[in-house]
């Protein structure tokens, strides 16, 4: 096998395939010496976890390696008009799946009184339509502890030998997309990656569209059976060699350039979780790191330029950006019709991409990576397992599409030209139809698709989005709601104790800079 490409996509798959094959499938990768990274990618979900402990990656070796913090939550500003006084408009969408065992699964509890089927979520909007002021204005708050900790600046777990409890939460992380890779290279050329640094300079391919070898400028030819395409927005194999067609998702998600820049740390504690600010023509994220922000400004070059957008972002900073040019990027937006196409395989963004407002890029490539693996091919290249493994991909791109096309379709701002186009952008039809049945509390899982966010998170952007709910599902109508409000307050009680009981986001990491 023959990765082109390196990154965060392409280490991360050649140590994830040799992790799963060993020393059965001989990974040779091919990484430019002078292609610069996109290095956006610095934010995650928690499904990485799963991952680095697949790749038997422990916190205490890679973190400090790679500046790396947690990732509790995002918090959207601005992202609807101010209301009630207000002069700002803020939630957050916290990290709600508890892994096992945890102190305060608070669904496990529900799954056993009423089936899988029936979330918190159900019993907080019960109770919100009837008026109930009891219950906190939105979900993401009132669901999970997290948001105030976050407030407070807190990591999401004690220190290592301490007494105090630790709360099982679910969390991701923010790290150095170029030192992440570097660290993943090291990690797969420990154990047997091949890697050869050099420039492709073409690619050989036989008249039925198989590729057959990649020359390069300093390595010669390099053959093999299976190519995976890790080259980023250029698709060079996907796209310039085999021209397999790229689906754009402009028509609903209208941004599609980002100006990047790093930023010294904004003064008050280490933020645990990723910020996301509406501004009049695009929105910022601001991402912390142990020893620095990264920060970029995503927009629509339909209504400002490069520079323009550059300037939003560090009149945003304050002067924390660093005096260095901007990272301008132009972000392809969208997905291949097929990511798998004979014996190549387009992984990360040469495959699909939806804008980093949930830092999904990662997840996406991990998802692609479990799928090659299920659907691995012999030599005669089964057309079936490339099928269903297309299917899979274009199926977890589109869910994830309107995931984001949420947070946009749900805004009542209008003050812009570009916040005017957003709500008069269309809208999927398949979120159209998931917007009806939210409305009404009907969620019919479909178990063989990805599903990166699920009720509690979409309740988080929903209620924080001011959604206009119509009822919550009949069954929880006739439940008795003892147990529900047992819940709300066992969260109430954990948000005063591990308000207190944790430790500061920057005590952890200096400790853990430590060797604890």
């Amino acid at each position: 096998m023959v990765i082109v490409g390196g990154g965060t996509a392409g280490w991360l798959s050649a140590a994830y395939l040799n992790r799963a094959f060993g020393g059965k499938v001989d990974i040779t990768l091919i990484e430019s010496p002078r292609i610069p990274r996109i290095g956006v990618g610095e934010a995650t979900v928690p499904t990485l976890r799963t991952t680095f402990a697949f790749l038997g990656m422990k916190e205490e070796d890679w973190m400090p390696k790679t500046n790396a913090v947690f990732k509790s939550a995002v918090r959207f500003n601005d992202w609807r008009k101010p209301h009630e006084g207000r002069d700002s408009h803020t939630y957050y969408h916290p990290f709600f799946d508890v892994p096992e065992p945890a102190v305060q699964n608070y669904e496990k509890p529900f799954h056993k009184r009423f089936g899988r089927g029936v979330s918190l979520a159900h019993f907080w909007l019960k109770q919100r339509l009837a008026g109930d002021t009891r219950v906190r204005e939105t979900f993401g708050d009132a669901g999970m502890a997290l948001q105030r900790l976050c407030e407070l600046n807190k990591a999401p777990k004690p220190l290592p030998g301490t007494d105090a409890p630790d709360p099982g939460y679910r969390y991701a992380y923010h790290f150095d997309a170029a030192l992440i890779a570097k660290y993943l290279r090291e990690l797969a050329t420990g154990r047997g990656v091949k890697f050869v640094s050099a420039d492709v300079t073409s690619v050989t391919v036989d008249p039925r569209g198989t590729i057959e070898k990649v020359v390069t400028d300093t390595a010669g030819e390099i053959e093999a059976d299976l190519f995976l395409d890790c080259t980023g927005f250029r698709g060079l194999l996907i796209n310039k060699t085999l021209n397999e067609p790229f689906v754009s998702a402009n028509d609903v998600l209208l941004c599609d350039s980002a100006v990047a820049l790093p930023a010294r740390h904004r003064e008050g504690g280490l933020r645990p979780y990723t910020s996301a600010t509406a501004k009049p023509d695009g929105w910022i994220w601001e991402i912390p790191l142990a020893d620095r922000d990264g920060t970029g400004f995503v927009y629509s070059s339909a209504f400002t330029t490069p520079d323009k957008a550059e300037r939003r972002l560090r009149e945003h900073l304050g002067g924390r950006g660093y005096d260095i040019d901007g990272n301008h990027i132009k972000m392809r937006v969208g997905h291949n019709r097929r990511s798998w196409v004979n014996n190549c395989i387009a992984v990360g963004l040469s495959s699909c991409f939806v804008e980093p407002l949930e830092s999904t890029t990662i997840a996406l490539i991990e998802y692609q990576l479990a799928l090659l693996v299920l659907h691995f091919p012999d030599s005669d290249f089964d057309e079936r397992r490339k099928a269903r493994y297309n299917e899979l991909m274009v199926g977890a791109f589109e869910d994830l599409r309107d995931f984001i096309v949420m947070h946009y379709t749900l805004t009542d701002r209008d003050d812009t030209e570009f916040w005017n186009a957003v709500r008069e952008a269309p809208i999927p039809a398949s979120l159209e139809e998931k917007l009806t049945e939210y409305a009404e509390s009907v969620i019919i899982p479909d178990g063989s698709q990805l599903r990166l966010f699920e009720t509690r998170s979409i309740w988080a952007i929903l209620s924080g989005m001011d959604f206009g709910f119509k009822k919550a599902p009949p069954s929880v109508e006739k439940m008795n709601d003892a147990a529900a409000w047992e819940m709300f307050e066992k969260i109430d009680k954990e948000r005063e104790i591990y308000s207190a009981g944790l430790p500061g986001h920057r005590e952890y990491i200096e400790a853990l800079h430590r060797g604890f």
